[in-house]
């Protein structure tokens, strides 16, 4: 029997039904919860898988969004504890990274039947995210998305917040370098990704949670319709075929604006360029499907 500790913070579409859900599936399916804590802070998330880690627990099952699980990987990067996401957000790219269908059905298989792997994390000035971080419009739109919007609607909150911002936001200059490399561009938005997804939408199409780079990726269109043009190629995945796109994968890079951006981690905020991100190889221990962690597995040898 897996013995795990599950700690959730649910604010989402699915929150206020979906703690005793979790609790009643998992034990259901012979999984036995040795600790389970529901919590309504970022800040509350990250002392209990402190303690769950100092602990020695071996299995910590996080259900939440995309920024409840980049609360838990900066705690458990480089540890001995094993992550188990139970994606319960409104985007949930963490869970799609690493191979799992975003519902609690397909992590509790995994937490059942998946295997231990060690993927890399992305690091933002000292800080680790577990999927990508995004400078710009995107970030702005993710900090004005209403909490309760986001339990009413699910992922359309973002589409309806995001008027605004995009209607105000104004075009910036960027400094990006790389290894031997650099580019400016006046942009409104930038990614950068130690994961696969960003939506439901590969950022590159060999982005992944084990290739040992991260993924950029940024458009110098300094229009609305340029902005609107980037979005409607993400849902189409074919936004690296934009004739304003710039996109490359390395282990380091470095932002600088002229003025200072706003920067989110797993879709949300967390502070303002200019940036320093790096990545680091297998920093954090999570359960994988099986075939998953295969792919993952043959893409790196």
């Amino acid at each position: 029997m897996r013995e795990i500790v599950l700690i959730a913070k649910l604010s989402s579409k699915k929150g206020p039904e979906a703690f005793a859900e979790v609790t009643r599936a998992l034990t259901a399916r012979g999984i036995s919860i040795v600790e389970a804590h529901e919590v309504e802070t970022r800040k509350e998330l990250r002392k209990r898988v402190k303690r769950a880690v100092k602990s020695g627990h071996k299995f910590i099952a996080v259900a939440g969004g995309d920024g409840s699980q980049a609360a838990a990987v900066d705690v458990m990067a480089h540890t001995k504890s094993v992550l188990a996401v139970i994606p319960a957000g409104t985007g949930n790219s963490f869970a799609q990274s690493l191979g799992m269908e975003p519902s609690i059905e397909a992590a509790i298989d995994t937490i059942l039947n998946g295997e231990v792997k060690r993927i890399d994390l992305g690091r933002v000035n000292g800080t680790h995210f577990a999927n990508f971080a995004t400078i710009g419009l995107s970030a702005e739109i993710g900090l004005d998305t209403p909490k309760l919007l986001k339990k009413i609607t699910g992922g359309i909150a973002y589409g309806l917040s995001a008027v605004v911002p995009v209607l105000r936001k104004k075009p910036f200059k960027a400094t990006i370098a790389w290894e031997r490399n650099e580019l400016k561009v006046d942009t409104f938005q930038m990614i950068v990704a130690s994961g696969r997804y960003f939506g439901n939408t590969p950022i590159l199409p060999d982005a992944g949670v084990t290739s040992g780079r991260l993924a950029f990726f940024t458009t110098a269109g300094t229009s609305r319709l340029d902005v609107m043009r980037m979005y409607l190629a993400f849902l189409n995945g074919t936004q690296t075929e934009l004739p304003d796109a710039h996109y490359f994968q390395t282990e380091k890079l470095t932002v600088k604006t002229k003025g200072k951006q706003l920067i989110a981690i797993d879709g949300s905020a967390f502070g303002y360029t200019p940036a320093t991100f790096t990545i680091e190889c297998k920093a954090l221990r999570v359960l994988m499907p099986a075939a998953a962690a295969q792919t993952e597995a043959e893409a790196g040898s």
